[in-house]
């Protein structure tokens, strides 16, 4: 084999003919175009047999001789290739390869077909082409192939080595390599799941070539890349609101995996189908243990660990709002269960005996956040004699003595334990604090060093900025997500967990990722990622568009909240969607949103348009453009809401105080309720919103829950529809009466 001398000249392999044999300066290589060495003899990749053999002349011999750039310093070239989560170390090279229909995918262990498939899919679906995935023993010799090997392999590992490509332990289980020539893919793993994520990122690697993109080549290259943290995970709250369908959770699992996450937590509280607790599960959407077995056995492919979250102290009433459960409440019908009661763990032990068993991963998340009602009921007495602290804390040790025969880590929320450092050494330092802070913050080290100081391992958990909002507030998550991970990662955090929340039940998964994907970037990359670098990926790594279209309608929908922001109304939230706009509070309100809503319906608008222009630019993932859509139009109607309210109650105002003036009067009166008025054109627009959110429920959830939300809809409609019937009569007694009644008595506040 062909190894680098100490000058910088290429070893010449034994038997070869070097046509050049000087380099340029290693130091210097990137700068330009080196002068590559050549020889008449080159490693043909079969790919687990690696044997010297004549071929024609290639240039790609000195791929070694080229400088790693690591992610710390990303050079230009490296942005260029757009790959999320981005690789920690990337060597470009001269030269490609092209993606031809003999090109066959090559794998050495059966345990690699799900990888492969992954790859083989989106060939197909981005050129028709389907390549063909064989053994590599039962392959033929020739160059061309697609090769997939564990870096187990002695054979595999001496060759990457002869070419300049270190295999040391800092490529984990979790690590890779791709090295791409001119003839040759291999991508390597010490493990399947290694192998798995170097074929992740061989996908975004995948250029189109020629007319209509319909040919795929790969740049030459080499990447080696493992993660800064062993776990990057998302929590999904599927528990108060939208129970995804078992398809939706196997989309959810396949494109996480795309961007490396391994861990994917579902916030139950009632949604298992309990055995011995029948009540409260909800019979149409409860998850059952034949469902969460399908769904562990799939995700296990892509190398997800399912973790569950079922809590075991705070976020119980939907347990605790039944009277059989009163006993065990902290307050009536309330959120918390009590330490009090030993009925309480007989509980917490037959909940458990059913979960826990179903989910073999090392984790289990007892949860145990925001319990304020802890110490003002059943409680009380002990709290004051003991401390709320240690109340708190001792039941969580109470739990961990429950959990020991299944033998999992328990992971719990630390946003009460953390009020008590001093008393954290209570806590068995098995235990994971998982703090978690949604506000952007330039530091989060006060939530995380507590628990680093005792001894536990942490786990941070940012979030995605989705819950109460019709688009998600990205801006402030991304923040969020970077600093909460950066700082995780310096106290040596086990990982992150990205978390969706569903407080009033109506946020769609759809809208999420590219709060999701960041947060995957962000838990894969060291130290502080960049948010401006994931932005300029987004379009490439997420839909397969060379250019910045839906990273342009993402910056007009997150101009939402910014806008809103900016006159002091926080964001655009479904609170503000659904107040009345006939009463004083709505009113006001509404003159506060009324000077930036021209160009916050300008922005949803401009995002609208391009989603229905642009789709086709998709080629990946582009189911979730529809969401976005109904983002889109959701945000328009809000400021169509806010717009035409106002203008109503100016044109009524108008009217009533130029009663005398009967052509204006009827003006004013037919601006508002006639034919295209401003109250039908806005009960249409709900009308309309209304079945593109049920469209946009169906692709994710199962019925349970949606009437609750269209009763949100129906009710904003009929007050709309309500105000029509008012202003109608109005304009009758108008006709008979030339008198209007006062304005404020129609629910029409001048501000």
């Amino acid at each position: 084999m062909g190894g680098l001398c100490g000058d910088g000249r290429l070893a010449r392999p034994r038997g070869a003919k070097l046509r050049r044999i000087c380099l340029a300066d290693v130091e210097n290589a990137s700068a330009a175009h080196l002068e590559l060495v050549a020889w008449r003899s080159h490693l043909l990749l079969s790919p687990f047999t690696y044997t010297m053999k004549t071929t024609k002349l290639i240039s790609f011999a000195c791929l070694a001789c080229l400088p790693l750039s690591s992610h710390a310093q990303v050079n230009d070239a490296v942005r260029a290739l757009k790959i999320l989560p981005a690789p920690k170390e990337v060597r470009m090279a001269e030269g490609r390869i092209v993606i031809k229909p003999s090109t066959s995918i090559l794998i050495s262990n059966d345990e690699d077909r799900t990888a492969a498939e992954t790859l083989q899919g989106e060939i197909h679906d981005r050129t028709g082409m389907k390549l063909s995935i064989d053994l590599a023993s039962a392959a033929p010799k020739t160059t061309g192939h697609i090769s997939l090997g564990r870096l187990t392999d002695r054979g595999l590992r001496s060759y990457l080595e002869s070419q300049g490509v270190r295999v040391g332990d800092d490529l984990d289980k979790q690590g890779y390599v791709v090295r791409v020539t001119n003839s040759e893919v291999l991508i390597a793993g010490r493990t399947a799941q290694g192998l798995f994520y170097g074929v992740q990122t061989l996908r975004q690697l995948l250029r189109p070539e020629g007319p209509g993109g319909k040919k795929l080549a790969i740049p030459a290259m080499v990447i080696r890349d493992w993660p800064s943290m062993e776990w990057r995970g998302v929590s999904d709250d599927i528990s108060r609101g939208p129970v995804p369908t078992v398809d939706y959770l196997k989309m959810q699992i396949r494109t996480l995996a795309e961007y490396k996450i391994n861990l994917l937590g579902f916030n139950m509280e009632h949604v298992f189908d309990f055995q011995t607790q029948p009540l409260v599960s909800p019979q149409a959407a409860a998850l059952t243990p034949a469902e969460i077995k399908e769904l562990v056995e799939y995700a296990s492919k892509y190398y997800i660990t399912l973790l569950p979250e079922q809590q075991a102290f705070g976020h119980l009433h939907q347990f605790l709002k039944y009277e059989i459960y009163s006993d065990l409440a902290e307050m009536p019908h309330g959120h918390v269960l009590t330490p009090t009661n030993p009925k309480t763990y007989d509980f917490i032990r037959q909940v458990y005996g059913e979960v826990v068993p179903l989910f073999p991963g090392p984790f289990f998340h007892i949860g145990s956040d925001e319990t304020f009602e802890l110490g003002l009921g059943q409680t009380k007495a002990l709290a004051a004699q003991q401390g709320l602290g240690r109340v708190y804390l001792e039941h969580l040790q109470k739990v961990f003595e429950i959990m020991q025969p299944y033998h999992k880590q328990l992971m719990f929320w630390g946003d009460i334990a953390v009020k008590y450092p001093e008393l954290l050494t209570i806590l068995p330092k098995d235990m994971i604090a998982v703090p978690w802070d949604y506000d952007p913050k330039p530091s989060y080290e006060n939530i995380i060093t507590p628990y680093a100081n005792a001894g536990l391992r942490v786990v941070v958990a940012p979030g995605a900025g989705n819950w109460g909002v019709i688009w998600p507030n990205l801006e402030s998550a991304f923040m969020n997500i970077r600093n909460f991970v950066r700082d995780g990662q310096k106290h040596q955090a086990i990982g992150a967990l990205n978390t969706t929340w569903n407080d009033d039940g109506e946020s769609l998964v759809d809208m999420t990722w590219p709060g999701l994907v960041f947060g995957a970037a962000a838990s894969w990359q060291p130290g502080e990622s960049s948010i401006d670098d994931f932005k300029s990926s987004y379009d490439w790594a997420f839909y397969r568009n060379a250019g910045d279209t839906f990273a342009d309608v993402i910056a007009n929908l997150d101009r939402a909240h910014t806008l809103l922001a900016g006159v002091k109304l926080n964001n655009a939230s479904h609170e503000l969607f659904w107040s009345d706009p006939f009463s004083e509070a709505g009113a006001n309100t509404a003159a506060e949103a009324l000077p930036v809503t021209h160009d916050l319906r300008i922005s949803s608008e401009h995002a609208a348009e391009s989603l229905m222009l642009n789709r086709a630019k998709a080629h990946l993932h582009a189911e979730t453009l529809d969401d976005m859509l109904l983002a889109a139009r959701h945000l328009d109607t809000l400021g169509l809401k806010i717009q035409f309210t106002s203008e109503i109650s100016w044109f009524y105002w108008d009217a009533y105080q130029n009663q005398t003036d009967g052509t204006r009067a009827q003006h004013d009166l037919d601006e508002i309720v006639d034919i295209n008025g401003r109250l039908e054109t806005l009960r249409d627009a709900i009308s309309q919103l209304r079945e593109m959110y049920v469209e946009g429920w169906a692709r994710e959830n199962q019925p349970h829950w949606l009437n609750n939300v269209l009763a949100r809809y129906d009710n904003l409609a009929q007050e709309v529809q309500a105000k029509i019937v008012v202003v109608q009569a109005a304009q009758r007694q108008y006709w008979n009466t030339k008198t209007l009644p006062p304005p404020e008595q129609l629910g029409f506040f001048l501000k």
